[in-house]
């Protein structure tokens, strides 16, 4: 005799499907089966009351268009529960999943088939995260872990990983809930983000998400838990806009005196710094007289206005038109001196001068030599 019914799991309150069977050769004993679904695990559970503590089982799925395989880790066992999650990996296609009580070595009677399919279904609710950029809510919903142990040992694999599931996100205002913004979106990637525009300035706003399964909405999660932010509002900005200020302000001020306390000019440098011309000197200033010698010969007298002045010529070719010896010397002084004739011209101990004396006169004229 098959039985049907419906039971309520204590555990979050999951609507399941128990078979009753009649066990051949054993009056009255049944197994009844139930599968448990929670974010796209599977879970087989069965008790047989009326079976011999030492009787075995094996497990066996079947996905739309294949043959039954046994459950590797739930074959001849003893328990009275087999994890299939992983058994099952194309959700839009139906998938069935049986259970085999062995009667004997050689003797295994199938219980009724269970189909594994969407009204199974189960979720957690998402997790959301809002946040707010210019003028814009974003809301961020994040997926519960998936069940199928397709996923790496100790790694979190979102259910969305498996399953392109429907968003709805909805973000209302806190203190008047009448207004309120809802969008859903078909989610294609790891997580979902959803933006809001349009909310009121100094406001609370929270967001809530929850998701169903593609072309399903039967199987749809709980909400989350509310997160709410609060915009801000135009008269906030000014504060906000004079701590800016304030704190640029205690940035800027310790660089601009540094700044001011630097010297208003650098120090010039060598290459910057204006060049003096250097002061012409009297080529025979720049070396003594005792060190050049002078051929009287080559001193010529040139009388201009009211200055006389002496050049020696360097010009080793020119012919002197004097004749005989005109250069004398004082014993008593130690000057030397040029007679002419009618003038002495007297070679002071001194680098640069020379006294020209008239002898009728005796009036003295001091000329500068220029070599």
């Amino acid at each position: 005799m098959l039985a049907s019914v419906n039971k309520h799991l204590c555990d979050g309150a999951i609507l399941v499907y128990v078979f009753g069977v009649n066990l051949p050769g054993s009056t009255g004993s049944v197994c009844y089966t139930a599968v448990k679904s929670l974010d796209l695990g599977c879970l087989l559970r069965w008790d047989c009351p009326h079976a011999s503590p030492n009787t075995t089982y094996t497990v066996q799925t079947k996905t739309q268009g294949d043959p039954w395989h046994d459950v590797p880790w739930c074959v001849w066992i003893s328990s009275h529960s087999c994890d299939v999650s992983h058994a099952f990996s194309n959700f839009e296609l139906y998938n069935m999943v049986r259970l085999g009580v062995h009667l004997s070595p050689i003797s295994t009677v199938w219980m009724k088939p269970r189909k594994f399919d969407y009204s199974d279904f189960t979720f957690s609710p998402p997790s959301v995260s809002a946040s707010l950029k210019d003028d814009q809510l974003l809301v961020k919903v994040q997926f519960p872990c998936a069940a199928n142990r397709r996923c790496s040992l100790g790694r979190c694999c979102p259910i969305s990983e498996l399953i392109d599931p429907w968003t709805t996100v909805t973000v209302y205002n806190k203190l008047n809930q009448s207004e309120y913004q809802s969008r859903t979106v078909w989610t294609q990637e790891v997580v979902s983000h959803v933006e809001f525009s349009g909310l009121a300035p100094g406001q609370n706003y929270c967001a809530v998400a929850n998701f169903s399964f593609p072309t399903f909405s039967m199987a749809a999660s709980p909400k989350s838990a509310p997160q709410c932010v609060e915009t801000v509002s135009k008269s906030g900005l000014l504060p906000a806009l004079f701590l800016g200020i304030g704190l640029t302000s205690l940035l800027l001020f310790p660089l601009l005196t540094v700044f001011l306390r630097r010297p208003s000019e650098t120090e010039p440098t060598a290459e910057s710094q204006p060049k003096i011309p250097a002061p012409v000197h009297d080529p025979v200033s720049l070396l003594p007289l005792a060190s050049v010698p002078i051929d009287p010969c080559d001193i010529h007298l040139e009388f201009a206005d009211d200055q006389i002045s002496i050049a020696s010529s360097s010009n080793q070719d020119q012919t002197s038109t004097h004749t005989g010896d005109p250069l004398r010397r004082d014993p008593s002084s130690g000057a030397a001196y040029w007679d002419s004739g009618g003038m002495k011209l007297e070679l002071e101990p001194g680098p640069d001068k020379w006294r020209l004396t008239d002898l009728k006169t005796e009036s003295q004229i001091t000329v500068s030599v220029a070599l």
